[in-house]
C-alpha cells in the first residue's frame, strides 16, 4: 500500500481509531528513511508492498482476498485487506487484582492443663501484634478473626460446644470465664468492627480444663473444610474463599502418628496439608501456618514435641513459620507480620 493511501485513510477518520506506531531510533529503525509504519496488526512498508510481499498487487494475500476482519468483528477491512481495528474499549476496570483484601486468622489454642500461661501472653500481646498487621496490610479493608480449640470445648456455647466450632463462650479455670460473642456484626467470629484486643482476650483465654488428649489438627480441618459453616451453624460464614488464611497453631503437645499418648489428630502432616490447601481452592500460596509449638530448634523441657505439626507447617515453604511456644510472643509476632504481609503481596485471587 502506498504513503500516499496510508495518509488518506488516516485523513478520513478510519486513522483516528486505528493505532498507528512508527519505528525509533531504539532498534525499529528511522521511518524518515524506509522504515516500517504499523497500522494495528498489519505490517507494511513505504515501498508499497505488505510484510514478505514482492510488491505486485497481482499477488494478493489470502487474507487481503478475503476482505478480513478482526477477530471480534469490531475492525473493519479495505479493498487490499488491510485490518484496521475499530474495537471500543470496554469501561470495566480489567486490572488484576494486586494483592489481598481480605484476611482470615484461625487461632487453633490448646486449653489443657499446662496451657495457662501460654494463653495469657498471647492475649496480652495479640493488640500489638493486629495493630502491626492493620497497619502494614494497608490495602487490607475486611479481617475475620476465630478461635476454636483442642478439643470439644464443654463450656462453649451450643452448637459450639464440639471440636472446631468457634468459642463464643468460655468457662472453666484460668479462662476469661464470659460470654463472648456473638460480636460486633452478630457473627461467632471477630471483625474489623470489633474492639479486637478486648474480643480476642475474651476469647482466647479458653482455660486449662481441656481434654489432655489434644486434637488440634482435626479442629483445623473441621474449620477449613466448613464441616460447621452450614446455615446457623457455628461457623458460618467463616473462612472465606476469597480472604487470604492465616493459621495459628498454638500447642505445647505431639500430634499425628506416633503421639506418646496414644491418642491424637487422624492422618499426617501430608493429609493435613491437602485437606487445607483443597479447601483454599488448591492455592498454596493463599494460606499462611504460624506454629508455635515445641520442635528440634526448642525442645521442651518437659513434655512433648509437636509431632507432625512441625513437618506440617514446613511444607508451606515461605509462608509457614515455627515460633517456640515458650518465647516472646510479641518478637514473634513481630516475624510473622512480614510473612503475612509478603503472602498477602502474593495473593492470587480463585477462580
Amino acid at each position: 500500500m502506498r504513503r500516499d493511501r496510508i495518509d488518506a485513510l488516516l485523513a478520513t477518520g478510519l486513522g483516528a481509531a486505528a493505532t498507528v506506531a512508527c519505528a525509533t531510533d531504539e532498534g525499529r529503525g528511522d521511518s524518515q528513511s524506509g522504515g516500517i509504519v504499523t497500522v494495528s496488526s498489519a505490517t507494511v512498508s513505504d515501498s508499497g508492498s505488505g510484510s514478505g510481499d514482492d510488491g505486485d498487487d497481482d499477488d494478493a494475500s489470502p487474507t487481503e482476498d478475503s476482505g478480513a476482519v478482526s477477530a471480534d468483528g469490531s475492525g473493519t477491512a479495505d479493498d487490499e485487506g488491510t485490518v484496521f481495528d475499530l474495537g471500543v474499549q470496554p469501561d470495566v476496570d480489567m486490572q488484576p487484582q494486586e494483592g489481598c483484601q481480605k484476611v482470615d486468622f484461625l487461632f487453633v489454642i490448646d486449653n489443657s492443663g499446662s496451657m495457662a500461661d501460654n494463653q495469657v501472653s498471647l492475649a496480652n500481646n495479640f493488640p500489638t501484634f493486629i495493630d502491626g498487621i492493620q497497619a502494614t496490610l494497608e490495602d487490607v479493608e475486611e479481617y475475620q478473626v476465630g478461635v476454636v480449640t483442642s478439643d470439644a470445648y464443654a463450656f462453649n456455647s451450643a452448637p459450639c460446644n464440639q471440636l472446631g466450632g468457634l468459642v463464643i463462650r468460655t468457662g472453666g479455670d484460668d479462662s476469661s470465664n464470659m460470654v463472648c460473642g456473638p460480636y460486633a456484626a452478630g457473627n461467632n467470629f471477630m471483625t474489623e468492627a470489633d474492639d479486637l484486643a478486648t474480643e480476642f482476650a475474651c476469647a482466647a483465654r479458653v482455660g486449662s480444663e481441656g481434654n489432655g488428649l489434644e486434637m488440634p489438627m482435626s479442629a483445623v480441618e473441621i474449620a477449613v473444610r466448613k464441616d460447621l459453616g452450614g446455615p446457623g451453624e457455628c461457623n458460618e460464614g467463616f473462612i472465606r474463599d476469597d480472604a487470604l488464611l492465616v493459621l495459628v497453631i498454638i500447642t505445647d503437645e505431639w500430634d499425628g502418628p506416633g503421639d506418646p499418648e496414644f491418642f491424637g489428630s487422624p492422618g499426617n502432616a501430608g493429609s493435613w496439608y491437602d485437606t487445607v490447601v483443597t479447601a483454599k481452592g488448591g492455592i498454596p500460596e493463599n494460606i499462611v501456618v504460624l506454629s508455635l509449638v515445641h520442635f528440634a530448634g526448642c525442645p521442651p523441657s518437659d513434655g512433648f514435641l509437636s509431632g507432625d505439626i512441625e513437618a506440617f507447617t514446613t511444607m508451606f515453604g515461605a509462608n509457614g513459620f515455627l515460633g517456640c511456644i515458650d518465647s516472646d510472643y510479641g518478637d514473634l509476632f513481630m516475624q510473622a507480620t512480614s510473612i503475612i504481609d509478603s503472602a498477602c503481596d502474593n495473593f492470587m485471587p480463585p477462580g
